[in-house]
């Protein structure tokens, strides 16, 4: 279903300008990036994505491609955020990989909406950690997921 929202008679959503940091990324995530994060007062970690035209499918919505490297993105980027922060700035960066990753797409996402992941660790094991989180579009949830991600070593 091709949405009747005109994104030409609306400004778009500015991350900079509500308070949210552009998240440093890498080349395939710029291609429908950027990616944008904040950390609230209760000390989560919060990740946010403007679905632009470039993002959307053949339906006039965003591409379940895009949403899921989003996703992934926000996934992540918890892990990183809230290891690194527990180990302190004298070690190494925290690596991961993704391992598996499970969406559930709840509703569609128009074209000039401002996505926002909330995520969590739920277990770590020696070299794995299991996430959960979910997608909101204003007070409207588009996802919900769960992760498991390796801990792995830099690359030397």
């Amino acid at each position: 279903m091709i949405s009747d929202h005109n994104p030409v008679s609306e400004a778009p959503f500015d991350p900079a300008a509500a308070g949210w940091t552009k998240r440093r990324s890498n080349p395939f995530s710029e291609l429908i990036g950027p990616f944008w994060y904040k950390q609230q007062e209760d000390g989560q970690f919060v990740f946010g994505m403007l679905c632009t035209p470039n993002t959307l499918n053949n339906a006039g919505v965003m591409h379940g491609g895009a949403l899921a490297t989003f996703c992934d993105q926000a996934l992540g980027g918890t892990l990183f955020e809230i290891l690194s922060r527990a180990q302190g700035s004298e070690t190494e960066p925290v690596r991961s990989v993704t391992v598996q990753l499970n969406i559930q797409y709840l509703s569609a996402v128009r074209s000039l909406d401002f996505l926002i992941a909330r995520c969590r660790i739920i277990r770590q094991t020696r070299t794995l950690v299991f996430l959960d989180g979910l997608v909101d579009v204003g007070s409207e949830a588009v996802a919900s997921l769960q992760a498991v991600f390796k801990l792995v070593k830099p690359l030397t």
